[in-house]
C-alpha cells in the first residue's frame, strides 16, 4: 500500500485527482454495495461490488500507465448549435519542431474554454489519433489542466 501511496504523490496532480476520484467511486460503492446485500439478503447487489472493484482496479492501473503530455495554445472552442455550451477544442502543440493541430472534445469539468488558454492534455501513450482534413482527432484523454497565462 505504500508503494501505491508513493507511485501516485509521484505522478502530477491533474493524474492524482483522477486515481483518487476512481478509488473513492470505489469505496462508495462497495460501503453501498456491502450494506445492500446485508440489508436486502439480496446476491443481485454483488453487482454494485463488482462495478466497485473494477473502478478501484481502472485507478490503480492508471497509476502505473504510461502518459504522454501535450501543452499547447487553444486555438479554436467548437460549440453546439443550440445551447452554445463547448463541444470540443482545438490545440495548438508543437510536435517535433513544427506547430500541430489537434481537436479534443471536451467533457463537463471543462466547458469554460476558451481562445488563447494554455493547456495540459494528459494522454495514454498508446492513445489512438487520427487525421481528419488536416487535423490531428484525439478521441480521449486522462486529465486536462489549464495552466495559468
Amino acid at each position: 500500500m505504500k508503494k501505491l501511496k508513493q507511485q501516485i504523490q509521484s505522478l502530477p496532480e491533474p493524474l492524482q485527482r483522477q486515481i483518487w476520484l476512481r478509488f473513492g467511486l470505489a469505496a462508495v460503492l462497495l460501503i453501498f454495495g456491502l450494506a445492500s446485500a446485508i440489508a436486502w439478503r439480496d446476491i443481485s447487489m454483488l453487482v454494485i461490488i463488482a462495478v466497485a472493484v473494477f473502478s478501484g482496479a481502472l485507478g490503480v492501473r492508471l497509476c502505473y500507465r504510461d502518459y504522454l503530455v501535450i501543452t499547447g495554445i487553444c486555438s479554436e472552442v467548437d460549440t453546439t448549435v443550440i445551447r452554445k455550451r463547448n463541444k470540443a477544442i482545438v490545440l495548438l502543440a508543437s510536435v517535433e519542431g513544427k506547430d500541430t493541430a489537434l481537436r479534443i472534445p471536451l467533457r463537463q469539468q471543462f466547458r469554460k474554454l476558451a481562445v488563447g488558454d494554455i493547456l495540459d492534455v494528459y494522454v495514454d501513450a498508446t492513445a489512438a489519433i487520427y487525421e481528419r482534413d488536416g487535423i490531428f482527432q484525439l478521441q480521449s484523454y486522462i486529465a486536462m489542466e489549464k495552466t495559468k497565462k
